[in-house]
């Protein structure tokens, strides 16, 4: 609030009051004048935060520390000759087995041209003109374009003066960040079959995980059918070359790699879409087995190592996200009628019910378990003690009460955090949110829906299924 009232100040002071502060103002005054006003702009122009992959980190929590000023000033719009066109249509209309309608969507990894960005460029993928783009950050013009052999579904990620992609036509690239030329390209697989996709000549192991960048080293999956071998390769960023210390090639069987991979400290996350996600030695690629009740495209990795997914079927019948991890049969939470959910540290946010929400996760999952446990504790045929009893009613209190707030709200299309303010894209709309209340912040009408939200250096970028990139800041 101060920072936002100093700003204030010295707009008003630039357009307004400028020519009557020279006026006031003897030669000898104006040093003094300039240094006071560079002062009142420190709080303003405070370092900026990059978004340099997929929702922001390798974990995919969609959170930075970057913060944004309210309201926000539309800076400019890209638009797209085409709209997106996504590698999987969508869903069944039914399954007829179960009599289940309005199925989940397992694999919806590429329904815009998600964004990275730092202080000068904007960089995306482009599914339709099969390109990674780069725009002017300030001004939203094109500054370069690389043009690969099929489309480009994941953001580029950005690696200081590089910038690498994968593409459906089976390579990765990489590439100069400020002039966009080729610095090296590598094959995923060893093959280099191609087949017909959507009127397009694709390889058999396109790159539909993004390139996830970690230690000087870029680890991708190449796969796209569960009848032919996928391929899990690390190379180094600097050469491409895989035959050095930390890369690895792991060729996998009856899998199929689909959607931003995944990491923690030791470990690597592959989402398959129908089946659960696979996880993986972070070091050697080595198969560690598959994470129990989770699935779909849209997983988010806590700083705990705790998973956020879909379920691993289409056949649940209300939209869901599940608290899972590696090692565990069953969820340890789970949330109905939602898809969407956002975490920071022991704080949770997610719309469900019509009504955006924040949760303490750790009462609510440390609750949860004590539930568990005392109910296994039920002697199979029997009726519970008055102590099981009252120990779950006990732990039901404790969970009611990490509800912390809640407004009415939709279930957002995206959901990522800047600093303390929560932003929500949905259809035609933008919105911002405070964390720590609810209270709404700003709103933002836009064409189309809003799948992607990213900011970086102050700036909000906005991605939508009309093949539109709106970029949100403050015009001094």
């Amino acid at each position: 609030m101060f920072s936002h009232m100093i700003q204030k100040m010295v707009c008003l002071s630039y357009r307004g009051s400028e020519s009557r502060l020279l006026r006031r103002h003897s030669r000898l005054e104006l040093p003094l004048l300039v240094l006071t006003l560079g002062c009142l702009f420190i709080p303003i122009i405070a370092h900026g935060e990059n978004w340099s992959t997929y929702r922001h980190d390798n974990r995919r929590s969609g959170v930075t520390s970057d913060t944004v000023l309210f309201p926000l000033d539309p800076l400019w719009v890209w638009k797209s000759p085409q709209p997106p066109r996504t590698a999987w249509s969508g869903p069944a209309k039914w399954d007829a087995y179960t009599g289940n309608r309005d199925l989940q969507s397992m694999r919806n990894f590429d329904p815009c041209f998600f964004v990275t960005a730092d202080k000068d460029f904007v960089f995306f993928g482009s599914s339709s003109d099969d390109a990674a783009h780069a725009l002017d950050a300030a001004t939203g013009k094109e500054v370069w374009v690389n043009v690969a052999g099929a489309p480009v579904r994941l953001p580029p990620t950005i690696d200081g003066d590089r910038v690498l992609y994968g593409s459906d036509d089976g390579y990765v690239y990489c590439v100069n960040r400020r002039s966009g030329e080729q610095i090296w390209a590598v094959r995923g697989a060893d093959d280099n079959r191609r087949i017909f996709n959507d009127r397009k000549l694709i390889s058999l192991w396109p790159i539909r995980t993004g390139v996830m960048v970690h230690d000087g080293l870029a680890t991708v999956g190449a796969s796209l059918v569960p009848w032919e071998e996928s391929h899990l390769i690390t190379v180094q960023v600097a050469t491409g070359q895989a035959e050095s210390d930390g890369c690895f090639h792991r060729r996998l069987s009856a899998v199929t790699l689909q959607g931003a991979l995944l990491a923690s400290e030791k470990r690597l996350y592959a989402p398959q879409g129908r089946s659960a996600p696979l996880a993986f030695g972070k070091a050697d690629g080595k198969p560690m087995g598959a994470v129990g009740e989770a699935g779909g495209v849209f997983c988010i990795l806590t700083e705990d190592e705790v998973l956020l997914a879909g379920p691993n079927t289409q056949k649940e019948r209300e939209h869901q996200i599940r608290m899972t991890s590696l090692g565990e049969s069953k969820a340890l939470a789970s949330f109905a009628g939602t898809n969407r959910m956002l975490v920071s540290g022991k704080q949770a946010w997610f719309s469900v019910g019509g009504k955006l929400k924040q949760l303490d996760r750790s009462v609510f999952l440390e609750s949860q378990k004590i539930i568990s446990e005392a109910s296994a504790a039920i002697p199979k045929g029997q009726k519970p003690s008055e102590q099981i009893v009252a120990t779950i009613n006990d732990a039901k209190a404790l969970q009611t009460s990490a509800w912390q707030w809640s407004i009415p709200c939709a279930v957002p299309l995206e959901m990522i955090k800047a600093g303390d303010t929560l932003l929500l894209g949905f259809h035609g709309e933008v919105h911002a949110y405070a964390c720590d209340s609810g209270e709404l912040l700003w709103k933002q009408m836009i064409n189309g829906s809003a799948y992607g939200i990213a900011v970086a250096h102050g700036r909000v970028f906005v991605s939508t299924d009309d093949g539109e990139i709106y970029a949100f800041g403050r015009k001094l």
